[in-house]
């Protein structure tokens, strides 16, 4: 049964993925598209140009800090549906240390910055992780005002109290862009086209790629290494899986949530600083949204597993990416991407709870043969 069910567990996302496509292609087929030609190109379009793999991997970077945000808080039975607002005040803060601290050399000053974003994410999970400790406030409630606030908290900075005043004008605009203060150099994340040159890769300078990526494929293997090889790990599951058990096997369920939220901020709080440190240099609000809620979808697709959500992440990339190859090339509007992405989400979450009751029901049946055979074996 244990080879059946493996096999289940990775037939039932590849079934969803084509019954998506399959339904995707209906959708371009009420708007006069045609599906084998706009899927070719979605293809052709990612995969034949090396700007195009690059701007994959950059656009599903923050999702992978998103993704594994979500998932740490759902090993321990965690909703933190308040990455959004997490990242937001994480990148608030790695601004603020980024244009601020001056004469710092680079060694010093990025790993700042990033510690920064880390403490802003860690912050904004502090308060909702207490208040469901000490309180019984249901996290998924406090996390979602907590977003709120954070939206307006972020903007009232950036408009009033760290308003660059003093910025040039923008060419064509007649007046100054609303953000804060650009980041010091010494600040900023380097793109890995020097890297990649030295390996014989040639990535166009407008593809902005950086650091972030690998220290995120980084950070996901360390995760699933401290999740099934560390004493800390088994605690997060044992918590996760049933907290009264985990309570009377003497792990202190109450701190280990709290941490477990805790460091599930603190990867939140670096969702935002690819686009903050590696392409924009400044914040503004502008600033990219989104990323938190779908981090949510990420994990969901990953089933918590850490390295699930690298791949997860890299299928929204190429998705998104592709949905710009299929616009310009096909004429394909954005949102038939967004409603794929959406029938995808759909389609893996029901064939895995399809999966999980096949399972269930097969396991019923074999300890009811069993009992069955024992009793025919007693008389």
């Amino acid at each position: 049964m244990s080879y059946r069910r493996r096999l289940l567990e990775l037939a039932a996302p590849l079934l969803a993925l084509l019954f998506a496509l399959l339904v995707g292609g209906i959708f371009l087929l009420a708007i006069g598209k045609d599906p084998l030609q706009v899927y070719l190109t979605m293809f052709r379009f990612n995969l034949s140009r090396l700007d195009s793999i690059g701007s994959i991997l950059y656009k599903s970077t923050p999702l992978i800090f998103s993704g594994l945000a979500v998932a740490v808080g759902f090993r321990v039975g965690l909703f933190n549906i308040g990455v959004e607002g997490q990242y937001f005040i994480g990148a608030l803060l790695a601004s603020i240390v980024g244009f601020s601290l001056h004469g710092l050399p680079v060694w010093i000053h990025l790993p700042l910055v990033v510690l920064a974003g880390m403490l802003g994410g860690m912050l904004w999970a502090w308060l909702p992780i207490v208040l469901k400790l000490r309180r019984g406030a249901h996290e998924v409630i406090t996390t979602i005002m907590m977003n709120h606030i954070a939206y307006a908290l972020v903007l009232f900075f950036i408009t009033s109290v760290f308003l660059d005043t003093e910025q040039e004008m923008v060419k064509g605009l007649g007046s100054p862009q609303v953000r804060m203060p650009k980041l010091l150099e010494t600040a900023r994340m380097p793109t890995m086209h020097g890297f990649l040159e030295t390996l014989g890769i040639e990535l166009p300078r407008h593809v902005y790629l950086n650091w972030f990526f690998p220290l995120g494929i980084l950070l996901a293997v360390a995760l699933f290494v401290m999740l099934w090889r560390a004493a800390y790990g088994y605690e997060l599951r044992a918590v996760g899986g049933n907290p009264a058990a985990a309570e009377t096997a003497g792990i202190n369920t109450q701190r280990t949530m709290l941490s477990a939220f805790l460091l599930s901020g603190a990867l939140a709080g670096l969702v935002g600083l690819s686009d903050l440190l590696g392409y924009f240099g400044y914040l503004d609000i502008d600033f990219p949204k989104g990323y938190g809620f779908t981090g949510i979808a990420v994990a969901l697709l990953a089933r918590n597993s850490m390295l699930g959500v690298i791949l997860t992440a890299i299928l929204f990339g190429f998705l998104r990416r592709g949905a710009e190859g299929v616009q310009a090339f096909e004429g394909v509007p954005m949102d038939t991407i967004v409603i794929l992405e959406g029938v995808i989400i759909l389609s893996i979450v029901v064939a895995v709870q399809i999966v999980n009751w096949y399972v269930r029901r097969q396991e019923k049946l074999m300890k009811r043969r069993q009992v069955t055979m024992e009793r025919a074996g007693g008389d």
